[in-house]
């Protein structure tokens, strides 16, 4: 008797396998068709993450389908290599992006993650390089066209979102240092206006650089005597022009120190003063 009822079963098994087989052969297929044109409009569009999230939701529901998986795998694949393109083309800010979401989803390669031509380690290595780059690239560029506060407020920003990254604090330690040699050599020069401002600029800025290891080039001592420098020799140089009636070389020279020390009361006077007499003599 119990024979007979476990054969039953199984040919009840069989009978329902054989009819309801097919349908959900057909389901699957419909619905990895659905999910893959979805997924390359979203890769079209440059939606990565929305390209892999259906992905992730149909391997939930078809953990074992074949075809799914494969479009799966290629989809990831075509994500690593954009972004890939984009650290190539120095876009490190794109890709950095990129490498993020795959990185975020990882986890769910499971079931193809050996195939993949990379590592969770790779991802690892390619974030930290975008990171860096995309702080250290903008901010040489914008030493380069003198705009030294872009570049401390690069670096700043990206210390806030990775505060002990060796590699950043090194080369966050050069560009500080590199802006003051700017300012020594506009010193060197007699462009006291510019070393002022330099120095002033660093001055502000200097407990976000204060505490690296090792230290950066100068203290807070040497760019207060720099500025006390600058101060004095702008404030000398306008006296002289006054006193020879160069009324216009006079202002200009005091205009420069007032670019970086806009409070200074008895300059502010010194130019109002001498664009009176220029105006009285003009008349």
């Amino acid at each position: 008797m119990l024979k007979r009822s476990i054969t039953r079963a199984l040919a009840w098994s069989a009978l329902v396998f054989l009819l309801l087989g097919p349908a959900c052969s057909t389901a699957n297929r419909t619905l990895t068709k659905h999910v893959s044109v979805e997924s390359r409009k979203s890769l079209a569009a440059g939606d990565f993450e929305k390209a892999l999230s259906g992905f992730r939701e149909a391997a939930k529901n078809n953990p074992g389908g074949l075809e799914l998986t494969a479009n799966y795998l290629r989809t990831v694949e075509e994500i690593k290599q954009a972004a890939d393109r984009s650290r190539d083309q120095r876009d490190y800010a794109r890709a950095g992006g990129i490498y993020r979401i795959l990185w975020d989803n990882y986890a769910n390669f499971g079931s193809f993650a050996a195939k993949l031509t990379f590592k969770k380690a790779y991802l690892e290595t390619a974030l930290k390089e975008c990171r860096i780059a995309a702080v250290d690239n903008p901010a040489a560029q914008a030493v380069k066209a003198g705009n030294f506060a872009r570049a401390i407020d690069l670096f700043q920003a990206a210390f806030k979102v990775n505060p002990a990254d060796a590699e950043l604090t090194a080369k966050y330690r050069r560009t500080v240092n590199e802006i003051k040699a700017t300012a020594d050599d506009s010193f060197g020069a007699e462009d006291f206006a510019r070393a002022g401002v330099v120095n002033v600029l660093l001055l502000t800025n200097f407990a976000s650089f204060e505490g690296l290891k090792p230290p950066v080039a100068f203290d807070r001592e040497t760019l207060n005597d720099a500025v006390a420098a600058c101060r004095e020799s702008l404030t000398k140089t306008g006296l002289t022009e006054y006193r020879k009636g160069n009324l216009a070389k006079a202002i200009a020279v005091w205009e420069g120190l007032l670019s970086f020390d806009p409070d200074n009361a008895e300059i502010k006077k010194a130019v109002n003063t001498a664009k009176t007499q220029l105006a009285g003599i003009k008349k």
